[in-house]
């Protein structure tokens, strides 16, 4: 066991992402993760089955750490770390505490780190283990831009103060009954 090798990913949408705080759904002490849908990870891959090959050798049966999503044809690639990973902005700055905006599922990242061999149990394998985001365009709970308009659909009523004052007296009446 044991080649480390570095590397960088390209440019990816995030899934799941778990990198400002550890998931703890299924560890107590947390991991931090991200599954990186990219269209081009065929030089990772390489890397991946290189370090894999050189371990195990030519005939082995490992486990790598893609899939391919059957819709978009996109690579899906799992990385993860015990260890909160250091966050830079798209220009490669070190951002520490608040500068780190909260990373939801959708945003644009680069990730960053070692490619490891493992065996265990008669299970072998390469993972990534992630030291590092490159965060290219966050994506956070509070950026829903609504919808484009539709033309022909369903228009709701425009709400006007008088809509508000209805509502107020039905609740007064309401509360009279009691």
């Amino acid at each position: 066991m044991g080649s480390r090798q570095k590397f960088t990913s390209p440019q990816g949408t995030a899934i799941y992402p778990h990198l400002n705080k550890p998931d703890t759904q299924f560890n107590p002490d947390g991991i931090y993760k991200v599954d990186l849908s990219m269209e081009d990870a065929e030089s990772l891959e390489t890397l991946c089955q290189n370090a894999a090959i050189s371990e195990f050798g030519n005939k082995a049966k490992f486990r790598m750490p893609f899939r391919q999503d059957e819709e978009s044809g996109q690579t899906i690639m799992k990385v993860k770390s015990k260890y909160a990973p250091k966050i830079y902005d798209s220009t490669g700055q070190l951002m520490l505490g608040d500068q780190i905006p909260q990373l939801w599922g959708g945003s644009t990242l680069k990730v960053g780190g070692y490619i490891t061999t493992y065996s265990v149990s008669g299970s072998k394998g390469v993972s990534l283990q992630l030291t590092k985001v490159q965060v290219i365009n966050p994506v956070s709970g509070n950026s829903d831009d609504g919808f484009d308009s539709v033309d022909g659909g369903y228009v709701a009523e425009e709400i006007t103060e008088e809509a508000f004052e209805d509502e107020e007296q039905v609740e007064v009446q309401k509360a009279d009954r009691f």
